[in-house]
């Protein structure tokens, strides 16, 4: 899916009429981490792993201090080519670390990661929230307006 006119539309294949649009199976490798793929269910017990410090289901997949170091701000905001203000990098990972210079709604201390083609999650240690946002397209706005959204739906 592609943002065009406004509104989120299907790309169309090359060579196919634009009268029948249809949905292109085609991946394109463009990074490391690039095409991998993954179930909304299997992206939650990874994100719900991090919330529970290493821990799913009873049994410890990562040590405490390893999820400690990955949401723990190792490169700061004022290094150049980084997220931009009240952000840092953990050990693979996004950390919010002033959230009012983010721009963002999620709490300080929250950290997750963003896919090249819109999927993005977070956790929220403070409020106890595993967020997933499993979308192809590549739209900032839609995961600021998806975090605002699932910040405005807690109940203190």
């Amino acid at each position: 899916y592609e943002r065009r006119d406004g509104r989120l539309q299907g790309r169309i294949v090359p060579g196919r009429s634009s009268t029948s649009p249809s949905i292109s199976p085609t991946l394109f490798r463009v990074a490391g981490s690039g095409g991998l793929w993954s179930t909304t269910e299997d992206y939650w017990v990874f994100a719900q792993l991090l919330a529970n410090g290493g821990q799913f289901a009873g049994r410890r997949l990562l040590g405490p201090r390893t999820v400690e170091q990955m949401s723990l701000p190792h490169a700061p905001d004022t290094l150049p080519g980084r997220y931009g203000p009240g952000q840092a990098f953990g050990l693979s990972m996004r950390v919010v670390t002033d959230r009012v210079k983010a721009m963002s709604t999620i709490s300080d201390g929250s950290f997750g990661w963003n896919g090249a083609q819109g999927t993005y999650f977070w956790v929220d240690p403070r409020e106890k929230i595993v967020a997933i946002l499993m979308v192809h397209t590549p739209i900032p706005e839609l995961q600021r307006d998806f975090e605002q959204a699932v910040m405005q739906a807690v109940i203190e």
